[in-house]
C-alpha cells in the first residue's frame, strides 16, 4: 500500500479502515444478568420490607433493634445503582476501568450485605435463607462473569493497541528505510 501524496488529516489514517482484527469485547451474558438484576432487586427489596414490617411493626412504631442490617441496607442503596451503572457502561462501552469498578463493588459492599443477611441477622427463617441464597448465587455469577469479561476485554484491547501502534509506526519505519537507502553513512 502506498501513502497518499496529498496531506492526510492528523489523527486519521486511511489504513486503519483495513484493520481486520477488531473484535467486540463486551459480554452479552453479563448484560442480561445486569438487566434482570433490576427486577430481582425490586422483588428482593419488597421481600425485605414485608419481612421487617411483619416482624417488627408494633402498634404505631417500627421497633427493629438490628442496626447493623440498617447500615448494610444503606450501603447497599448507595452502592447498587453505581455498581449497575458501572457494569452497563463498562460492558457496553468496552471501558475496562468501569468494568473493574463493577467487579470491585460486586465484591466489597454487596457481598457483605448478602452474607450478613444470610448469616448474621437475629431473626431468620427458611424464606430469608432461600432469598439470600438466590441473591448470593446471582451475585457470584455476576462477579465471575465480570472478572471473565475484564480478562477477555483486556486481552482484546491489548492486541488492538499493539496492532494500531504497528499501523501508525509503519509510516515511520518506511521513512527510516528510505532514508537508510539514500544515505548509507548514517
Amino acid at each position: 500500500m502506498t501513502l497518499p501524496l496529498h496531506p492526510v488529516n492528523p489523527g486519521f489514517d486511511l489504513r486503519l479502515r483495513n484493520l481486520t482484527e477488531r473484535r467486540i469485547a463486551s459480554n452479552a451474558f453479563l448484560q442480561q444478568l445486569l438487566y434482570y438484576r433490576i427486577f430481582f432487586n425490586i422483588a428482593w427489596l419488597l421481600f425485605w420490607m414485608v419481612f421487617i414490617f411483619k416482624n417488627y411493626w408494633i402498634g404505631l412504631k417500627l421497633k427493629d433493634n438490628d442496626i447493623v442490617r440498617t447500615i448494610f441496607f444503606i450501603f447497599w442503596f448507595l452502592a447498587e445503582p453505581i455498581r449497575l451503572f458501572a457494569g452497563w457502561y463498562g460492558n457496553l462501552q468496552e471501558n475496562l476501568p468501569w468494568l473493574l469498578m463493577f467487579t470491585i463493588l460486586s465484591l466489597v459492599p454487596e457481598q457483605g450485605t448478602i452474607l450478613y443477611l444470610l448469616v448474621g441477622t437475629s431473626r431468620r427463617n427458611a424464606y430469608t435463607r432461600a432469598v439470600q441464597m438466590v441473591m448470593l448465587a446471582l451475585q457470584w455469577v455476576e462477579l465471575i462473569t465480570g472478572l471473565y469479561t475484564c480478562v477477555a476485554m483486556y486481552k482484546v484491547q491489548k492486541r488492538q493497541y499493539y496492532l494500531f501502534e504497528y499501523i501508525f509506526n509503519q509510516r515511520r519505519r518506511e521513512r527510516m528505510a528510505a532514508a537508510g537507502a539514500v544515505s548509507p553513512g548514517r
